[in-house]
């Protein structure tokens, strides 16, 4: 004989992760779990124009329209009973693909980008969204997957004491066919959400079977929007409204004074050294001293793009996680932990590859002409190293430099040969782009790449 145990709902963090805790939290009615994001004025929410899909050729369009009507969505129920005199202002601005070489991505707070599912999937990541802070810099950006996700429940079987069990596990899944009008209108609702400061709200699986049967409306837009596929009436609710309120105060995002405090950074992760070689295995220490059983926590490895690298559920079992040595690409990582219970975070940074400090110890004894770069090379070298323009755009940079005296190229750049430059120099750019080394140290990493031949030129 077979006993069936009821199903278990999944539970998301921050649509981070299918990670799926030992213990979930249990509230008899709802509550948010903690996201400790915060904006710190009215925000400008930058929506990055996805390149053409041959597969779904309208999609752009459609994800840049119904981005506009969320956004139209949360300025509304927020302001809603002020009048004419808003206060909940929040600032939308679309970046057509002709736009995106020259537009400049250091005024956005909130970056949304749109993929057809998630760029790095070597897990089995299966989200219909998700937010990514970055701790260092205080900007967030936001990726919109707009392939459509469906459940999979998947039977599963164990025995104990020679009685056989069984219970169906959702192990959602990507169609291959674009996402509805309502998964996707939802999951940047839910995502804008998360980067105002809202965590996931989390319901007892009674009330979720009944929001998922349509026996009751989802009381926030903040249910995880993967364990509430096939629901079709969302909404931004007054809880949601109320939750933010209760985060600023009622003047608004540009009033920090009535802001509450969301600083619980603890330091409990840290690096086992802080530079690595390519394909060198990586291991982070986590101090689980202040878990308890009932802890646990996320980790989100992200680029210096602020894309998602890996997702790592942990608890008080695992203090010490190897991340593996797939880190091949030569740049600075960040490896951030939140607490969700407790609102608790942290980070702790790493880099691949050479560190701008041994570039420029073998330099010193390079000539550098102390003349201030203009701001365009310092902004072209921030979109570069971002991958936000071409290697040509750079190019056009180091040959202003050539042209001033501030570095020396013998000959003119063959632009049909810029795969030799090495991808750590993008991590110098973009370190001199926000003022952690400076003009002289720059010039001297691009000298070095001149001197030894790096830089590919014609003869």
């Amino acid at each position: 004989m077979k006993k069936t145990i009821p199903t278990i709902a999944l539970i998301v963090l921050f649509s981070w992760s299918v990670f799926v805790p030992t213990v979930v939290p249990a509230f008899a009615t709802g509550q948010f779990l903690q996201m400790p994001i915060r904006v710190h004025h009215g925000p400008i929410i930058c929506a990055i124009e996805p390149h053409a899909d041959p597969n779904f050729p309208t999609v752009g369009k459609q994800l840049l329209d119904e981005t506009e009507y969320a956004v139209i969505d949360w300025k509304a129920k927020l302001n809603q009973g002020l009048g004419r005199h808003p206060v909940w202002n929040i600032t939308l601005v679309k970046v057509p693909i002709s736009q995106q070489n020259s537009f400049n991505y250091t005024e956005c707070d909130i970056t949304i980008k749109y993929f057809p599912q998630p760029q790095k999937n070597s897990n089995g990541f299966i989200a219909t969204g998700v937010t990514i802070p970055n701790f260092e810099t205080g900007k967030t950006n936001i990726e919109i997957y707009y392939l459509d996700v469906e459940p999979n429940w998947i039977k599963k079987e164990w025995t104990v004491g020679g009685q056989m069990y069984y219970t169906y596990v959702d192990e959602p899944q990507y169609t291959g066919l674009v996402a509805t009008s309502t998964q996707l209108d939802s999951t940047i609702r839910h995502e804008i959400g998360h980067s105002f400061g809202l965590g996931h709200y989390i319901v007892p699986y009674d009330r979720l079977r009944n929001i998922i049967n349509g026996l009751e409306d989802m009381p926030s837009i903040m249910i995880d929007a993967v364990t509430i596929l096939g629901v079709k009436h969302y909404d931004i609710t007054p809880l949601d409204v109320a939750q933010v309120k209760s985060t600023y105060g009622d003047g608004g995002f540009d009033n920090p004074i009535q802001k509450k405090d969301y600083h619980h950074m603890v330091h409990q992760i840290s690096m086992s050294k802080q530079y690595y070689q390519p394909g060198e295995e990586v291991t982070l220490d986590v101090n689980t001293g202040m878990f308890d059983d009932k802890s646990f926590a996320e980790i989100l490895v992200i680029d210096s793009n602020n894309t998602m690298i890996e997702n790592i559920g942990i608890s008080k079992l695992n203090s010490t996680i190897p991340l593996g040595n797939a880190y091949q690409k030569n740049e600075k990582y960040l490896a951030e932990m939140i607490n969700p219970i407790t609102g608790d975070w942290d980070f702790a940074s790493f880099t691949v590859g050479v560190p701008i400090s041994q570039i420029t110890n073998m330099n010193q004894n390079i000539p550098v002409l102390q003349t201030q770069i203009p701001s365009w090379v310092k902004n072209n070298a921030k979109l570069w190293s971002q991958n936000l323009i071409p290697d040509e755009e750079f190019v056009k940079g180091l040959e202003f430099l050539s042209v001033q005296g501030m570095i020396k190229i013998p000959h003119s750049i063959d632009e049909n040969n810029l795969g030799r430059i090495p991808v750590w120099i993008k991590t110098a750019a973009k370190l001199w782009s926000t003022g952690e080394i400076s003009d002289d140290e720059f010039v001297r990493g691009l000298q070095y790449l001149t001197d030894n031949g790096i830089i590919p030129a014609q003869k």
